[in-house]
């Protein structure tokens, strides 16, 4: 057989950020038809167990060193919740804000869509068990915060909302 010349994407065509978000689509769009797939073959709960080890996982893994990427300094709700703004915000490109509802309060806002699930054809149980991530980096963080999930666009509600206050023990 004859070598044949290797398929290449023009770079005048393909250029490097046109290629990094090809791949970062690809990537998402895996993640979220897993996710689905989980939930239609598995009963909901033994679906939410498993993304909620995932999720610990994950915190496990990148919380810590994507504060240090990020330049992020201190541990108070501010500071921690910088780091899902950042990460899930300015990276993944969700439109996220923070906002100070208290001295110890901060709320960390998702608007529309969902780029996981632009259609919310997703259980509401999938984000609440979702935000295991976020109780988990707390609690590498500082144990002082606790984190809830407020608003959820799955729920019908106008944006998803995490909060992260600190709490005296």
């Amino acid at each position: 057989m004859a070598n044949r010349k290797q398929p290449e994407l023009p770079e005048e065509k393909w250029p490097e950020l046109r290629r990094t978000k090809g791949r970062s689509n690809t990537y998402l769009a895996y993640f979220t038809d897993l996710i689905k797939l989980l939930y239609k073959e598995l009963d909901e709960e033994k679906a939410n167990d498993i993304v909620d080890k995932f999720m610990t996982a994950n915190a496990e893994k990148y919380a810590q060193p994507g504060m240090k990427m990020f330049s992020i300094e201190g541990n108070d709700p501010w500071a921690v919740a910088s780091y899902f703004k950042l990460a899930t915000g300015d990276i993944l490109g969700y439109k996220a804000e923070l906002i100070q509802e208290a001295p110890n309060r901060v709320i960390y806002r998702l608007y529309p869509p969902c780029l996981w699930f632009p259609d919310l054809d997703i259980p509401e149980s999938f984000c609440v068990t979702a935000n295991a991530f976020e109780r988990k980096v707390v609690e590498i963080m500082n144990p002082k915060i606790k984190t809830h999930v407020r608003s959820l666009m799955t729920r019908g509600d106008p944006y998803c909302e995490i909060i992260f206050e600190e709490v005296e023990q």
